[in-house]
């Protein structure tokens, strides 16, 4: 059994369509086996899946998918031990997703992370600056999914410098820990990285502040939260713009990743051609929200994120309630192969079926 997600030599985009589709039903096909026998709950939900796929589809399309909402009421698991908790940004415990994640579970995302990021911004480490708090990745009962983002880019930091605060009405930039970095990081390019509204919020409060120009070097990437943004009127051209102009760099150096804490270690930042791309040891798919039948290229649907990196718990296969659409298989002018998607949205809550019809399909 063969779980091994990746190929020495190979960079994330650089399989061909052929190879990739023969490499992922090797490896799903032992991950599904993998998690069937051990974990009781997978093993009696992908049954009715398999039963029902309609003869002919091909693998990719009829592998069986779990529903993200599934890990917010159950406890999936495949191993027991030596395993931690990564939660979702749930605004009560009792509805946040638990992911479980072993320490081999841990090194394969921390090495797809790597893959991935390196592969958009580069290879060279530099001082990380962190809008949220320390306390975000301190707790000891698992990371959030906040905390999970922001060690995705750990493995690019020399430093890190957290430079908001917790006050009584919610986080807020903290200027003399912002000044006290800037001194340290002297000018050198800097990594920054902020849950979505949480970096535009600081960045409307540094209007007035007016930092020295950062070096051309410098990037800064975000994920997640875009609901109050849209809610504010602000779309992704403003928000870069708004965000770059405090240091005096270009919107392209502002750079959003699509990501989820179902599937830590896998972001899906956007190439200079304004979509994502999947790396060879992943799949995105697109699937009608009446039917669950997979979408053509360019149509909306729900995103169903497929992965071979977990192995703590069974959420290699998940569907998503979040709105996309697959621009292109290959092709792409940036260079990059393999499925490349636009994120839209969330899914209005009446487009949603229930748990049981999403799992017979």
């Amino acid at each position: 059994m063969n779980l091994d997600p990746f190929v020495p030599g190979v960079r994330p985009y650089a399989m061909s369509a052929e190879d990739k589709a023969r490499f992922l039903e090797e490896r799903l096909t032992a991950l599904r086996e993998y998690h069937r026998q051990r974990c009781e709950g997978y093993a009696a939900l992908v049954e009715d899946a398999e039963r029902t796929a309609p003869a002919g589809t091909p693998f990719i399309e009829r592998y069986p998918f779990l529903p993200v909402s599934l890990f917010k009421e159950y406890e999936l698991r495949s191993r027991n031990d030596d395993v931690s908790v990564v939660q979702s940004s749930a605004t009560t415990s009792a509805n946040a997703s638990k992911i479980f994640v072993d320490k081999e579970s841990r090194r394969r995302q921390a090495r797809s992370a790597n893959a991935i990021l390196s592969d958009f911004i580069g290879e060279e480490r530099r001082p990380y600056l962190v809008f949220d708090t320390e306390a975000t990745v301190r707790s000891s009962n698992g990371f959030s999914a906040r905390g999970a983002a922001i060690l995705a880019v750990a493995h690019l930091a020399t430093e890190f410098h957290f430079v908001m605060r917790q006050t009584a009405d919610g986080l807020e930039l903290d200027r003399n820990a912002l000044t006290a970095a800037l001194d340290k990081i002297a000018g050198r390019p800097f990594i920054a990285y902020g849950f979505t509204y949480i970096l535009y919020q600081a960045h409307v409060a540094l209007a007035d502040f007016a930092p020295a120009p950062a070096h051309p070097g410098s990037v800064l990437l975000h994920s997640g939260g875009w609901k109050r943004l849209q809610d504010l009127a602000v779309d992704k051209s403003t928000f870069n713009r708004t965000v770059a102009g405090v240091w005096g760099l270009p919107p392209d150096r502002v750079i959003d990743f699509y990501g989820m804490v179902e599937q830590v270690g896998l972001a899906y930042p956007d190439c200079p051609e304004g979509v994502k791309h999947v790396p060879y040891w992943a799949e995105v798919l697109i699937r009608r929200a009446d039917t669950l039948d997979t979408a053509e290229p360019g149509e909306p649907g729900l995103i169903q994120l497929i992965s071979t990196l977990p192995l703590a718990s069974p959420n290699h296969s998940v569907l998503t309630e979040d709105i996309g659409r697959i621009e292109r298989v290959d092709g792409c002018p940036c260079g990059r192969r393999g499925t490349a998607f636009v994120f839209q949205g969330r899914a209005p809550k009446s487009e949603l079926r229930g748990c049981s019809d999403v799992v017979r399909r």
